[in-house]
């Protein structure tokens, strides 16, 4: 039994000295002096085993004193580039005793270093203890669980601020490292950041103060999704939907959003918007309806090539969506004909005439090759559009006095009329994906 203990110390001590490269002589490591011993196998296991509190696999009449925790933490010295080091010679280890002395005793050394309070170092050592087969369970869990209450703390400070102005460099540099790291991640630290800031924040704030947060679109969507999922948010409280709304909005805004964001969570979010705007991000082709009629929809006139408003023709009436955006970055649309296949809806430039100047109603949009982008605003049952270029017109339609015999012709008005005339201004999405 003493002769493979002092083959087994040697192995070590061979491995440690090629390991520690930072002119410390051999003779003064502690670590070596203890495992380069021909101490008996039952010695080492019992120090362990004191060590972690467990009971000694053997009883000594003299036992000697646990020493292989202040062995292997005095070699660390608090640097934990040493602790690395320590780790690699986990690898080397022939017993598994041994094995759990190194990943327990560099656990409790990381602790009692600065490092404790980085939530990425404690990350670091998980990540690094993970490609390890033989760390037990109740440890990783204990570490992990660290990893994520101390995140969780870190990423509280943002939330009881009212400053859109304020910095958390160490918020910053988690979230950046987490970007490197499974979602599984991400959704446990929120769970608990959750907990913690919902019991002392109203719901309200901290929906508009996650808006404040700068992270990855990825990391910004499930951060959104998880906290619409939490009862205290599902109380009905019409200011906290829209301030969650509008979060959802300002992702959809980001023009990396579709590339960037998996197709399962664009999905989530998609299906928390009204239907109209979901339309405009899920349908392959829609109608475009007045709601002013129940079957007044938007597609070619009869006899020109103005648009008009007219029954429904579910060829002819769908249209693709072209999704853009502006040099602002804010999204845009465009509708391109299905039945047409070359066709846009498009807002010709207004000329000024006495008579637009004076009822501000201008015939001026027709089914044409160019692309036009228009912008899209919600609300009043609908949506309402405005010519992206510029948004000073507004399409509208519905109103018999602008329409010639069979044309019942759309048109736009000034921007600032909308209010005055909403019904005839907003308009109704209908997926028509199946059209033909």
């Amino acid at each position: 039994m003493a002769s493979s203990s002092a083959w087994l110390a040697l192995i070590l001590g061979i491995g440690f000295t090629g390991a520690l490269d930072f002119n410390i002589q051999t003779n003064s490591s502690k670590l070596l002096t203890v495992l380069d011993t021909s101490a008996p196998v039952q010695e080492l296991l019992y120090h362990i085993d004191v060590w972690r509190n467990e009971a000694a696999s053997l009883a000594l009449e003299t036992p000697a004193p646990s020493n292989l925790e202040s062995v292997i933490r005095s070699e660390v010295g608090g640097d934990w580039e040493r602790g690395r080091l320590v780790l690699q010679l986990a690898n080397q280890a022939r017993t598994v005793e041994l094995k759990e002395a190194i990943y327990t005793a560099l656990w409790k050394e990381l602790q009692q270093t600065n490092q404790i309070y980085d939530p990425s170092k404690i990350l670091d050592f998980y990540v690094q203890l993970s490609l390890h087969t033989d760390v037990p369970l109740q440890l990783m869990e204990l570490i992990y669980r660290a990893f994520i209450n101390r995140s969780a703390q870190l990423l509280e400070a943002p939330f009881h601020t009212n400053s859109r102005e304020a910095t958390f460099p160490l918020v910053s540099s988690l979230v950046q490292r987490l970007t490197f790291s499974t979602l599984d991640y991400l959704r446990d630290i929120l769970e608990v950041l959750y907990d913690a800031v919902l019991a002392l924040e109203t719901p309200l704030s901290v929906v508009q103060r996650l808006g404040n947060f700068t992270a990855s679109l990825t990391q910004l969507a499930q951060a959104n999704l998880q906290l619409l999922s939490r009862e205290e948010l599902k109380r009905g409280d019409p200011l906290v939907q829209q301030a969650l709304q509008s979060n959802l909005r300002n992702l959809l805004k980001q023009p990396g959003f579709e590339q960037e964001v998996e197709s399962s969570l664009q999905t989530v979010i998609y299906a928390h918007l009204p239907k109209d705007e979901q339309l405009l991000y899920t349908a392959r082709k829609v109608c475009i309806r007045n709601v002013t009629d129940g079957n007044s929809y938007i597609y070619e006139c009869p006899q020109t090539y103005l648009i008009c408003s007219n029954v429904r023709d579910s060829k002819k009436a769908a249209y693709f969506i072209q999704r853009g955006h502006s040099s602002d970055s804010r999204p845009q649309f465009a509708f391109y004909s299905a039945f047409w296949r070359n066709r846009y809806i498009l807002m010709e430039p207004a000329t000024a005439t006495a008579n637009n100047a004076t009822n501000s109603i201008t015939k001026n949009v027709y089914s044409r090759t160019n692309i036009n982008w228009w912008r899209v605003v919600y609300g009043n049952g609908g949506i309402s559009l405005y010519d992206a270029a510029t948004e000073k017109s507004v399409l509208c339609g519905g109103d018999p006095l602008h329409w010639d015999g069979e044309e019942h012709h759309v048109y736009t008005r000034h921007a600032s009329e909308l209010s005055a005339h909403q019904a005839e201004c907003t308009w109704a999405l209908e997926d028509c994906s199946e059209a033909a």
